[in-house]
């Protein structure tokens, strides 16, 4: 049968409407929508450094795991060393980075810290023996013997994991946090941590704070501990901007060369987040270029808490820009399996999380349509376009 020219009219508006939405949908599949993009620039100003408020003492949920610092660093800027251009490759293991982890009860949030692409080789939690989340996520654990409590046990602690690495005090000069004198601190460390030498371990001294308060503490710490073992010195720093920090680092380096630097806490608290971003994506590559900074872990690992600018995680566990720039990967991943209003992970890789399904489309709660429900909206429009060619014909 030969159609006419007016029975092609509804056809080939069908056909054409069809055949875009059928391109437009397949298209889709493949595309997968960020709710934000990071910024692409180092800032080349700085601000200098300001008494900040201290990070929120909720984000460690723990009893063994006591709050963060709440300090910040108050020396005055000196000359700024300009930071050296050291990219690390998505997949591959940068020793230095690493994170403390402030679960919050949140634990499932570790599989964005040692997904595929995560560049993170160590974390820590300010406890002696790791949760089975972190024991499990293949990430390098460090014991922290926190304070005097449960001293004497930290040996057999340390010996069930066979740990190489440990860390000590931490920030003894401060009230709300390990409060130790340095006398007594040294006298302890004497009896319980320097015969943790004999085995091999490298040891941490104490993370002090980055107030004047801390620097003092660890002159006497010194002085009052003169045969104790020490392999490198941790410091913690909270601030605003860059040459203060790097001023604070030159500072403590100058004064104690004899010993490495770890940098067990730092962030800058400012109250915008690109500064945050920046100052983040400055120090990092600067870090990587210090041949005296051995390892160094951003502050912190947790979800949004309130006046906060320096969390790496967004409310549902992911990462956020900040995240996905220290991670050094991306995330796809959803709410964590412990949360019962969520979803389960995913993971692109049967390797990030043992057990979990093969992801073979964008979920949607990260922007996507799923590749399964797309063919049936393509096959709808198929039927369509046939029954309507049926329709023609007869």
């Amino acid at each position: 049968m030969i159609l006419s020219a007016a029975s092609w009219v509804p056809f080939s508006c069908l056909f054409a409407s069809a055949w875009a939405h059928t391109f437009n949908l397949t298209s889709t599949s493949i595309t997968h929508t960020s709710s934000s993009s990071s910024p692409t620039h180092i800032l080349a100003d700085t601000k200098a450094v300001s008494s900040t408020p201290s990070p929120s003492s909720s984000l460690k949920s723990d009893s063994s795991s006591p709050s963060p610092s709440s300090t910040s660093a108050s020396l005055s800027p000196s000359s700024t060393p300009m930071p050296s251009s050291s990219p690390t490759k998505p997949g591959v293991k940068n020793s230095k980075r690493g994170i403390a982890f402030a679960s919050n009860g949140n634990t499932d949030d570790i599989i964005n810290a040692n997904q595929t692409k995560s560049v993170i080789s160590w974390i820590y939690n300010w406890a002696d023996l790791p949760p089975a989340y972190i024991a499990e996520s293949n990430l390098k654990f460090i014991p922290m013997q926190w304070g005097s409590g449960s001293i004497n046990q930290f040996a057999s602690a340390i010996s069930a994991q066979g740990a190489d690495t440990i860390l000590t005090y931490n920030e003894p000069d401060f009230v709300n946090e390990a409060n130790i004198a340095a006398k007594d601190a040294a006298a302890l460390w004497m009896q319980f941590i320097q015969p943790l030498k004999q085995q091999g371990l490298r040891i941490g001294g104490p993370a002090v704070t980055a107030a004047p308060t801390g620097k003092a503490w660890l002159t006497e710490f010194l002085t009052e501990c003169n045969k104790c073992s020490i392999d490198f010195l941790p410091l913690h720093w909270y601030g605003s901007g860059v040459e203060g920090f790097y001023s604070y680092l030159g500072d403590m380096h100058a004064t104690f060369p004899q010993f490495p630097i770890w940098i067990t806490e730092y962030a800058d608290t400012s109250d915008n987040k690109t500064d945050v971003w920046n100052f983040m994506n400055q120090t990092i590559n600067y870090l990587d270029s210090l041949d005296w900074v051995e390892r160094y872990s951003w502050f912190g690992f947790f979800r949004p808490e309130d006046k906060v600018n320096y969390n790496m995680l967004d409310d549902d566990g992911s990462l956020n820009d900040l995240g996905k720039l220290y991670i050094g990967a991306n995330t796809i991943h959803t709410s964590p399996r412990n949360n019962q209003t969520g979803p389960q992970y995913q993971t692109i890789s049967p390797s990030d999380q043992p057990g979990q399904p093969l992801v073979t489309s964008w979920p949607k709660a990260n922007g996507a349509t799923t590749a399964t429900s797309q063919w049936i909206q393509v096959s709808s429009a198929l039927w369509l376009l046939i029954l309507s060619i049926a329709i023609t014909l007869y």
